[in-house]
């Protein structure tokens, strides 16, 4: 398909309302708005700039992003951009796919989809000799579509999820991290991103973050060379005393109690 062609396709199979493939150029934008309904965009080239919650997410070819219906967000792209979208309508379908969405994709949430480039060219096909029979092919692809997502959410993407985020939260240890960090690291809403945390780990990210920190201190101080100074630098406190008095709240000890404990052990 050619990047300057432009398909929109209206009167689907529900639940979708419409289909398109946009060639969005340079400098191209969208002011903030929503819509009653889920939207899908799937990058096939160029980067897409997308800002939602106040944070800025950047999608690239081989990405899908899903909208959930009412949440303000705004699009540009400094490069340009191609794209393929579908529309679903606002009411619940007999299929019963906006109720699966409802129940597993209630947030925004972006997601690499690869895969979905190699059926690109057969739904463009449906999409251009428009007749009964390509609705129905079509609808199949997008209820295909759906239910990817669906699987990646439940499944695939839990394994990739859990090491994305304490890979994150490991490497930044020194640093003062906020919740709007990691969501803009993970590409989700920060809402979503709670709710995985404490569906994986039984605690809030910032929980999370802190206890991964305190593990990084036991074992520095399980290290005799490592000076409370040191430790309280590597992990990015103030200084030793705030770091001993945050160390105390979670231990119950101070790092110099904890040390002499640890090495009257061995």
């Amino acid at each position: 398909m050619e990047k300057n062609d432009s398909i929109l396709v209206l009167n689907i199979s529900e639940p979708y309302e419409e289909v398109n493939f946009y060639n969005r150029g340079p400098n191209w934008s969208m002011a903030e708005h929503h819509h009653s309904y889920y939207q899908f965009i799937f990058v096939i080239d160029g980067l897409l700039l997308f800002t939602i919650g106040g944070e800025e997410y950047t999608l690239k070819r081989g990405q899908i992003c899903v909208t959930p219906p009412f949440q303000p967000h705004s699009l540009r792209s400094t490069t340009g951009y191609y794209q393929f979208g579908t529309n679903l309508q606002t009411e619940k379908d007999s299929k019963g796919m906006i109720g699966l969405l409802d129940a597993y994709l209630p947030d925004f949430v972006i997601l690499d989809y690869s895969d979905f480039l190699d059926v690109l060219p057969v739904l463009e096909k449906e999409c251009r000799g428009f007749t009964k029979l390509s609705k129905i092919k079509i609808a199949n692809i997008l209820d295909s579509v759906i239910v990817a997502c669906v699987e990646m959410i439940m499944n695939g993407t839990e394994i990739n999820f859990k090491n994305h985020l304490l890979t994150f939260l490991n490497k930044n240890l020194n640093q003062k991290i906020k919740l709007s960090d990691v969501a803009k690291e993970l590409a989700i809403s920060q809402s979503h991103l709670e709710r995985l945390v404490r569906k994986e780990f039984g605690c809030g990210v910032i929980d999370l973050y802190n206890q991964l920190r305190i593990n990084k201190a036991c074992s520095f101080l399980s290290a005799s060379y490592y000076t409370i100074e040191n430790i309280s630098e590597l992990l990015g406190f103030y200084d030793p005393s705030h770091f001993s008095h945050f160390f105390k709240q979670k231990i119950k000890m101070s790092p110099t109690e904890y040390r002499k404990h640890k090495n009257w052990a061995k």
